[in-house]
């Protein structure tokens, strides 16, 4: 959807910020800040009559401060055209309030200052550049998904000793069992029949561990338990 937007202000930004949203932007050789600002945020593109006031001759006259371009100047420079430096020494860029067009999906996802939208036309058919657009949308959130299962496995497998770590899966056990001294028949056995091995707890006084398993029994459900905690009741209720 390509539409044309006018932002809040006329802004001085990084050249990358202004890339990375597709903006036009107007070269300018200088930036400054007001001499009454202290922020980036306020930076505005300098012309050739304004001035660092870190390049001038500074002079106190009756408790007022004066700058002058060189030495022995009888005019001292207008206090509007008196700048400071930019605090971070990057590579700014130009933008104008009015008349910048982009493309709104990409850019209303990456945008942190403010604009309202003047027009806005809707594509009929994707165009080349929609396609790549929806490819890099893809593609990134195919990372995102991978990342993500990149970390549940690094939460449910401890690398070190080989093992995994009870996770999510854990909650849906509601039947629950203790093995203990158990051989490792019996366990297989057990675990053909459905359980899973929650624990294994080692002991020092015998050859084998002890076991706890769980898993899902459908008899032991929410339902069930209803209907026993019913009959409870109405048996409570009956005396």
């Amino acid at each position: 959807m390509i539409a044309l937007i006018s932002f809040d202000n006329a802004m001085s930004i990084e050249r990358k910020i202004a890339e990375k949203l597709n903006l036009n932007y107007i070269e300018k050789e200088r930036f400054g800040c007001r001499t009454n600002s202290y922020s980036d945020d306020s930076l505005e593109p300098l012309t050739d009559y304004d001035y660092y006031i870190d390049d001038l001759i500074k002079t106190e006259v009756d408790d007022k401060t004066f700058y002058f371009k060189e030495e022995g100047d009888d005019k001292p420079i207008d206090s509007y055209h008196l700048y400071t430096k930019p605090k971070k020494d990057l590579d700014y860029v130009y933008i104008e309030k009015e008349n910048n067009l982009v493309d709104l999906e990409d850019f209303a996802l990456k945008c942190m200052y403010g604009y309202r939208i003047t027009k806005c036309i809707k594509s009929e058919e994707p165009s080349v550049n929609n396609i790549k657009a929806l490819l890099n949308k893809v593609e990134e959130k195919t990372n995102n998904i991978n990342k993500t299962l990149d970390i549940l496995h690094n939460q449910s497998f401890n690398d070190k000793t080989n093992v995994h770590v009870g996770g999510g899966l854990m909650v849906t056990y509601n039947d629950l069992m203790l093995k203990e001294n158990c051989c490792t028949d019996v366990l297989q056995s057990t675990i053909n029949n459905g359980w899973r091995i929650i624990a294994v707890c080692v002991q020092s006084d015998q050859r084998r561990p002890d076991y706890i398993l769980g898993r899902y029994n459908l008899d032991k459900d929410i339902t069930v338990r209803d209907e026993q905690f019913a009959k409870r009741e109405e048996k409570l209720n009956n005396r």
